[in-house]
């Protein structure tokens, strides 16, 4: 029957062929890769690019926190007037009434910053200076990217 020498294979537990190594990749799974990290790349830039572009309005929103009188608040809505509007116009606006226009606000608070600035007693109320400061807040959120 059986041979000497003769061994009958292990039939609970056979032999497996090796596993499949990962590496190396067939070639278009790393230019696959290579794609997918250009356009993360691409797209962090983007988003690094935006955030430094609205560096103004984070500066903005902070300083909206220190204003108190006509004429801070008049500066602070110059320079933001400056990002978005040519300087030769903006120049040409004299006049904090000319600069208001551009600007979303009550009209009882322009009429007071306007009588106020370059004036003594130039400090406006503290339910003026935050009304002011939610009006502006939200003018600067509406505002466009630069």
């Amino acid at each position: 029957m059986l041979e000497k020498g003769f061994t009958v294979p292990e039939l609970l537990q056979p032999a497996l062929p090796p596993a499949v190594s990962w590496f190396p990749l067939p070639p278009g799974w790393i230019y696959l890769g290579f794609i997918l990290l250009a356009v993360l790349l691409i797209a962090f830039f983007f988003l690094f690019a935006r955030w430094r572009r609205n560096l103004w309005r984070r500066q903005a929103q902070a300083l909206l926190k220190k204003t108190h009188n006509a004429d801070n608040w008049l500066t602070l809505i110059k320079r933001i007037l400056l990002t978005h509007q040519p300087r030769s116009q903006i120049s040409r606006e004299r006049l904090p009434g000319q600069l208001l226009q551009h600007v979303p606000v009550d009209e009882d608070l322009r009429q007071q910053l306007s009588a106020r600035y370059c004036q003594p007693d130039n400090q406006l109320d503290e339910s003026d200076n935050s009304r002011l400061r939610t009006q502006l807040s939200r003018w600067i959120k509406e505002l466009p990217h630069v």
